[in-house]
Protein backbone atom coordinates (compact mmCIF):
# COMPACT_ATOMS: atom_id res chain seq x y z
CA UNK A 1 0.00 0.00 0.00
CA UNK A 2 2.70 2.26 0.89
CA UNK A 3 4.19 1.65 -2.53
CA UNK A 4 1.31 2.47 -4.23
CA UNK A 5 1.06 5.77 -2.54
CA UNK A 6 4.79 7.05 -3.52
CA UNK A 7 3.69 5.73 -7.13
CA UNK A 8 0.88 7.85 -6.73
CA UNK A 9 3.14 10.93 -5.26
CA UNK A 10 5.35 10.04 -8.06
CA UNK A 11 2.82 11.07 -10.65
CA UNK A 12 1.35 13.48 -9.44
CA UNK A 13 4.85 15.34 -9.19
CA UNK A 14 6.15 14.51 -12.42
CA UNK A 15 2.87 15.85 -13.88
CA UNK A 16 2.94 19.07 -12.34
CA UNK A 17 6.24 19.18 -13.82
CA UNK A 18 4.60 18.62 -17.10
CA UNK A 19 2.34 21.29 -16.28
CA UNK A 20 4.53 23.66 -15.40
CA UNK A 21 6.57 22.97 -18.83
CA UNK A 22 2.65 23.67 -20.63
CA UNK A 23 3.00 26.94 -18.79
CA UNK A 24 6.38 28.00 -20.15
CA UNK A 25 4.70 27.33 -23.26
CA UNK A 26 1.45 29.43 -22.50
CA UNK A 27 3.53 32.50 -21.63
CA UNK A 28 5.61 32.23 -24.56
CA UNK A 29 2.86 32.59 -26.59
CA UNK A 30 1.23 34.85 -24.87
CA UNK A 31 4.54 37.45 -24.68
CA UNK A 32 4.06 38.48 -27.79
CA UNK A 33 0.83 40.56 -27.09
CA UNK A 34 2.10 41.49 -23.32
CA UNK A 35 5.13 42.96 -24.95
CA UNK A 36 2.99 44.63 -27.87
CA UNK A 37 0.48 46.60 -25.81
CA UNK A 38 3.57 47.31 -23.25
CA UNK A 39 5.80 48.77 -25.74
CA UNK A 40 6.57 51.95 -26.49
CA UNK A 41 5.03 53.71 -28.75
CA UNK A 42 4.92 53.59 -32.49
CA UNK A 43 7.00 56.43 -34.06
CA UNK A 44 3.88 56.97 -37.17
CA UNK A 45 1.13 58.71 -36.71
CA UNK A 46 -2.38 57.87 -36.03
CA UNK A 47 -3.52 59.00 -39.33
CA UNK A 48 -0.85 57.51 -41.41
CA UNK A 49 -1.54 53.93 -39.62
CA UNK A 50 -5.29 54.40 -40.31
CA UNK A 51 -4.30 54.92 -43.77
CA UNK A 52 -2.49 52.08 -43.99
CA UNK A 53 -5.06 49.74 -42.14
CA UNK A 54 -8.05 50.83 -44.06
CA UNK A 55 -5.86 50.02 -47.42
CA UNK A 56 -6.61 46.51 -46.26
CA UNK A 57 -10.35 46.52 -46.09
CA UNK A 58 -12.16 43.24 -46.75
CA UNK A 59 -15.45 42.87 -47.02
CA UNK A 60 -15.09 39.32 -47.15
CA UNK A 61 -12.48 37.55 -44.59
CA UNK A 62 -9.97 35.32 -45.99
CA UNK A 63 -8.00 32.87 -44.75
CA UNK A 64 -5.11 33.25 -46.38
CA UNK A 65 -4.95 37.11 -45.29
CA UNK A 66 -1.65 38.04 -43.88
CA UNK A 67 -3.41 41.06 -42.36
CA UNK A 68 -6.65 42.27 -43.58
CA UNK A 69 -9.06 45.07 -41.68
CA UNK A 70 -12.52 43.68 -40.99
CA UNK A 71 -14.04 47.27 -39.39
CA UNK A 72 -12.75 50.43 -38.04
CA UNK A 73 -14.73 52.23 -35.28
CA UNK A 74 -13.59 55.91 -34.11
CA UNK A 75 -14.35 56.23 -30.46
CA UNK A 76 -15.94 59.24 -28.34
CA UNK A 77 -12.28 59.78 -27.43
CA UNK A 78 -10.74 60.16 -30.74
CA UNK A 79 -8.83 56.68 -30.80
CA UNK A 80 -9.73 54.25 -33.08
CA UNK A 81 -10.88 50.62 -32.52
CA UNK A 82 -10.07 48.21 -35.65
CA UNK A 83 -10.73 45.02 -35.67
CA UNK A 84 -8.28 42.85 -38.15
CA UNK A 85 -7.83 38.85 -38.98
CA UNK A 86 -4.71 37.23 -40.20
CA UNK A 87 -4.76 33.96 -41.39
CA UNK A 88 -7.71 32.21 -39.96
CA UNK A 89 -7.76 34.71 -36.21
CA UNK A 90 -9.38 37.56 -35.64
CA UNK A 91 -9.21 40.26 -32.67
CA UNK A 92 -9.49 43.73 -32.42
CA UNK A 93 -7.30 46.35 -31.03
CA UNK A 94 -7.70 50.15 -29.73
CA UNK A 95 -4.95 52.12 -31.22
CA UNK A 96 -4.96 56.14 -29.84
CA UNK A 97 -2.47 59.15 -30.78
CA UNK A 98 0.24 60.46 -28.02
CA UNK A 99 1.13 63.77 -26.89
CA UNK A 100 4.55 63.23 -29.29
CA UNK A 101 2.79 62.37 -32.36
CA UNK A 102 2.89 58.89 -32.21
CA UNK A 103 0.51 55.79 -32.01
CA UNK A 104 -0.19 53.72 -28.85
CA UNK A 105 -1.71 50.10 -29.00
CA UNK A 106 -4.19 49.10 -26.33
CA UNK A 107 -6.39 46.04 -25.80
CA UNK A 108 -9.98 46.32 -25.93
CA UNK A 109 -11.20 46.60 -22.61
CA UNK A 110 -13.76 43.71 -21.63
CA UNK A 111 -12.37 41.78 -24.41
CA UNK A 112 -10.37 38.20 -24.53
CA UNK A 113 -6.35 38.78 -25.12
CA UNK A 114 -5.79 39.39 -28.91
CA UNK A 115 -4.49 36.99 -30.74
CA UNK A 116 -0.96 36.08 -30.70
CA UNK A 117 -1.19 35.56 -34.72
CA UNK A 118 -3.03 38.95 -35.47
CA UNK A 119 -0.66 40.72 -33.12
CA UNK A 120 2.57 39.64 -34.68
CA UNK A 121 1.21 40.21 -38.13
CA UNK A 122 0.51 43.91 -37.24
CA UNK A 123 3.41 44.60 -35.29
CA UNK A 124 5.74 43.44 -37.88
CA UNK A 125 3.91 45.89 -40.46
CA UNK A 126 3.91 49.20 -38.15
CA UNK A 127 7.02 48.85 -36.56
CA UNK A 128 9.34 45.50 -38.01
CA UNK A 129 12.37 46.03 -35.84
CA UNK A 130 10.37 46.03 -32.56
CA UNK A 131 8.68 42.80 -33.38
CA UNK A 132 12.01 41.27 -34.25
CA UNK A 133 13.54 42.33 -31.06
CA UNK A 134 10.30 41.55 -28.78
CA UNK A 135 10.98 37.67 -29.94
CA UNK A 136 14.08 37.10 -28.54
CA UNK A 137 13.80 35.74 -24.80
CA UNK A 138 15.87 33.13 -22.89
CA UNK A 139 14.54 30.70 -20.96
CA UNK A 140 15.60 31.93 -17.92
CA UNK A 141 13.11 34.95 -18.62
CA UNK A 142 10.11 32.26 -19.98
CA UNK A 143 10.78 30.49 -16.09
CA UNK A 144 10.76 34.09 -14.06
CA UNK A 145 7.59 35.08 -15.91
CA UNK A 146 6.24 31.75 -15.12
CA UNK A 147 7.12 31.71 -11.00
CA UNK A 148 5.63 35.56 -10.87
CA UNK A 149 2.02 34.25 -12.54
CA UNK A 150 1.78 31.39 -10.03
CA UNK A 151 2.70 34.09 -7.27
CA UNK A 152 0.17 36.30 -7.83
CA UNK A 153 -2.49 33.82 -8.89
CA UNK A 154 -5.65 34.04 -6.46
CA UNK A 155 -7.35 30.34 -5.63
CA UNK A 156 -11.25 30.06 -6.64
CA UNK A 157 -13.83 27.67 -6.20
CA UNK A 158 -15.78 25.44 -8.94
CA UNK A 159 -18.25 22.84 -9.32
CA UNK A 160 -18.38 19.24 -10.12
CA UNK A 161 -21.70 17.47 -11.67
CA UNK A 162 -22.41 14.90 -13.79
CA UNK A 163 -23.99 11.88 -15.10
CA UNK A 164 -22.22 8.04 -16.21
CA UNK A 165 -22.28 4.68 -16.95
CA UNK A 166 -19.65 2.05 -16.24
CA UNK A 167 -18.80 -1.76 -16.44
CA UNK A 168 -16.43 -3.48 -13.68
CA UNK A 169 -14.76 -7.15 -15.82
CA UNK A 170 -13.09 -9.42 -13.99
CA UNK A 171 -13.66 -13.34 -13.78
CA UNK A 172 -16.84 -13.01 -11.89
CA UNK A 173 -19.97 -11.95 -14.58
CA UNK A 174 -19.20 -8.55 -16.07
CA UNK A 175 -21.38 -5.43 -13.70
CA UNK A 176 -22.45 -2.04 -15.17
CA UNK A 177 -23.21 0.70 -13.32
CA UNK A 178 -25.55 3.95 -13.84
CA UNK A 179 -25.66 6.90 -11.73
CA UNK A 180 -24.10 10.41 -11.44
CA UNK A 181 -21.68 12.29 -9.34
CA UNK A 182 -21.45 16.43 -7.26
CA UNK A 183 -19.30 18.07 -5.69
CA UNK A 184 -16.18 20.80 -6.10
CA UNK A 185 -13.24 21.89 -6.84
CA UNK A 186 -10.54 24.18 -5.76
CA UNK A 187 -8.05 25.95 -7.61
CA UNK A 188 -5.19 25.75 -5.16
CA UNK A 189 -2.67 26.92 -8.04
CA UNK A 190 -2.56 27.72 -11.65
CA UNK A 191 -2.86 23.76 -12.22
CA UNK A 192 -2.97 21.64 -9.35
CA UNK A 193 -7.19 21.55 -8.68
CA UNK A 194 -7.95 18.95 -5.85
CA UNK A 195 -11.53 18.50 -5.34
CA UNK A 196 -14.03 15.77 -3.87
CA UNK A 197 -17.63 14.63 -5.15
CA UNK A 198 -19.95 11.99 -3.71
CA UNK A 199 -20.73 9.38 -5.78
CA UNK A 200 -24.64 6.83 -6.35
CA UNK A 201 -24.65 4.66 -8.60
CA UNK A 202 -27.69 1.60 -9.79
CA UNK A 203 -25.07 -1.34 -10.22
CA UNK A 204 -26.39 -4.39 -12.34
CA UNK A 205 -24.73 -7.82 -12.16
CA UNK A 206 -26.19 -11.51 -13.04
CA UNK A 207 -29.59 -9.99 -12.97
CA UNK A 208 -29.32 -8.85 -10.01
CA UNK A 209 -28.96 -4.85 -8.76
CA UNK A 210 -27.72 -3.13 -6.28
CA UNK A 211 -26.88 0.53 -5.21
CA UNK A 212 -23.39 1.97 -4.38
CA UNK A 213 -22.52 4.76 -3.08
CA UNK A 214 -18.80 6.34 -2.60
CA UNK A 215 -16.74 9.39 -1.75
CA UNK A 216 -13.67 10.06 -3.89
CA UNK A 217 -11.18 12.88 -3.44
CA UNK A 218 -9.31 13.79 -6.88
CA UNK A 219 -6.72 15.75 -7.87
CA UNK A 220 -6.99 17.67 -11.67
CA UNK A 221 -3.87 18.40 -13.58
CA UNK A 222 -5.00 21.73 -15.98
CA UNK A 223 -3.77 25.11 -17.20
CA UNK A 224 -5.49 28.25 -15.50
CA UNK A 225 -6.46 31.07 -18.46
CA UNK A 226 -8.20 33.89 -17.92
CA UNK A 227 -10.95 32.01 -20.39
CA UNK A 228 -11.58 29.52 -17.47
CA UNK A 229 -13.07 32.59 -15.58
CA UNK A 230 -15.93 33.05 -18.40
CA UNK A 231 -16.83 29.30 -17.76
CA UNK A 232 -17.26 29.61 -13.87
CA UNK A 233 -14.08 28.72 -12.96
CA UNK A 234 -13.94 25.46 -15.17
CA UNK A 235 -10.66 23.75 -16.73
CA UNK A 236 -11.00 23.41 -20.40
CA UNK A 237 -9.37 20.17 -20.00
CA UNK A 238 -7.90 18.43 -17.41
CA UNK A 239 -6.09 15.51 -16.41
CA UNK A 240 -7.68 13.81 -12.69
CA UNK A 241 -7.08 11.05 -10.80
CA UNK A 242 -9.26 9.80 -7.93
CA UNK A 243 -9.54 7.74 -5.15
CA UNK A 244 -12.19 6.84 -2.16
CA UNK A 245 -13.96 4.13 0.02
CA UNK A 246 -17.35 2.49 -1.92
CA UNK A 247 -19.84 1.33 0.03
CA UNK A 248 -22.57 -1.60 -1.46
CA UNK A 249 -26.03 -2.04 -0.52
CA UNK A 250 -27.56 -5.62 -0.74
CA UNK A 251 -29.18 -7.36 2.46
CA UNK A 252 -26.25 -6.15 4.13
CA UNK A 253 -23.64 -3.38 3.16
CA UNK A 254 -20.27 -3.95 2.50
CA UNK A 255 -17.40 -1.38 2.43
CA UNK A 256 -14.47 -1.71 -0.49
CA UNK A 257 -12.96 1.23 -2.75
CA UNK A 258 -12.19 2.76 -6.09
CA UNK A 259 -9.13 4.30 -7.36
CA UNK A 260 -9.41 5.66 -11.29
CA UNK A 261 -7.37 8.27 -13.53
CA UNK A 262 -9.07 10.11 -16.69
CA UNK A 263 -9.42 12.77 -18.71
CA UNK A 264 -12.10 15.74 -18.55
CA UNK A 265 -12.74 17.59 -21.70
CA UNK A 266 -14.77 20.73 -20.45
CA UNK A 267 -14.95 22.90 -23.59
CA UNK A 268 -12.80 23.47 -26.88
CA UNK A 269 -12.66 27.24 -27.65
CA UNK A 270 -16.16 28.29 -27.17
CA UNK A 271 -17.78 24.79 -27.70
CA UNK A 272 -19.00 23.43 -24.75
CA UNK A 273 -18.07 19.84 -24.73
CA UNK A 274 -18.86 18.28 -21.51
CA UNK A 275 -17.46 14.61 -21.67
CA UNK A 276 -15.25 12.87 -19.43
CA UNK A 277 -13.69 9.33 -19.49
CA UNK A 278 -12.59 6.70 -16.80
CA UNK A 279 -10.12 3.81 -15.89
CA UNK A 280 -9.56 2.22 -12.94
CA UNK A 281 -10.10 -0.63 -10.72
CA UNK A 282 -12.30 -1.07 -7.73
CA UNK A 283 -12.91 -3.95 -4.99
CA UNK A 284 -16.34 -4.57 -3.46
CA UNK A 285 -18.09 -7.75 -2.64
CA UNK A 286 -21.91 -7.42 -1.82
CA UNK A 287 -23.65 -10.60 -0.25
CA UNK A 288 -20.99 -13.09 -1.60
CA UNK A 289 -20.72 -11.53 -4.58
CA UNK A 290 -18.07 -10.10 -6.36
CA UNK A 291 -17.71 -7.07 -8.24
CA UNK A 292 -13.44 -6.24 -8.25
CA UNK A 293 -11.46 -5.86 -11.76
CA UNK A 294 -11.13 -2.98 -14.16
CA UNK A 295 -13.72 -0.51 -14.33
CA UNK A 296 -14.15 1.45 -17.92
CA UNK A 297 -16.83 4.15 -17.42
CA UNK A 298 -17.24 7.20 -19.36
CA UNK A 299 -19.96 10.22 -18.97
CA UNK A 300 -21.32 13.77 -19.39
CA UNK A 301 -20.64 16.73 -17.10
CA UNK A 302 -18.77 19.88 -15.60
Amino acid sequence: MNAARLAALCAVVLASQGCRAFHETAIKQRLTQRRFFAAREVTKPLAEIDTFLTSRKQDVVRSWCELCLISALTNPDGSRTYCLSSHEEESCVVARSTPSGGTRFEPVPGAPMASAQVVRSLWNNVDFEASIAAEVNTEQQIAELAAEEEEQFTPRWSFIAGAKTGAVVSNDPPSFTFGGQVGFRYWGSLFVVPGAVVEVESMIQAGRNLATAGAQGRIELTLWSEENARFVNLPRISFLMSGGPLVGFGKNASLGGRAVFGLHLIHLGRFVTPFFFELGFQALEVDEQTATGLRIAVGLGF
